[in-house]
């Protein structure tokens, strides 16, 4: 899937992603996440390797991740694949969303959490405005 030009523009914006993976019963599980855009076709995210989402997505690789600015949003649906963890994907990631001035502090919280990452292969996308 390759994204038009106005949507890698939106989606490099400094939103956050509300993802949703399935649960074992069939239900719907939600949350929010930083995210970055990687090429045209992925976005990656960091987790908490013993998460609800990262043990879904283990189970089952089907995800959907909306991304909202006011009335104008992108939904993205694809296959995910949880990966160990990447250090240099969550210091981005605070950088993005912190700035560089917190970024190192921040990553350095909580250092004995297992963490995880996502890699999405977008295969579809939708939205308003974008």
């Amino acid at each position: 899937m390759i994204l038009t030009p106005t949507q890698r523009e939106f989606l490099d914006g400094r939103h956050y992603a509300i993802v949703a993976t399935l649960n074992g019963d069939g239900s719907i599980q939600q949350t929010v996440v930083w995210y970055l855009l990687d090429d045209d076709d992925m976005l990656r995210f960091s987790v908490n390797a013993g998460s609800v989402k990262a043990r879904n997505l283990r189970e089952r690789a089907t995800i959907t991740l909306t991304v909202a600015a006011g009335p104008r949003y992108l939904s993205l649906s694809g296959a995910a694949l949880v990966e160990p963890a990447d250090p240099a994907l969550r210091l981005r990631l605070a950088v993005r969303y912190l700035g560089p001035e917190q970024a190192e502090a921040w990553v350095a919280r909580r250092p004995d959490t297992p963490r995880a990452s996502v890699r999405v292969a977008i295969q579809r996308v939708y939205g308003q405005g974008v």
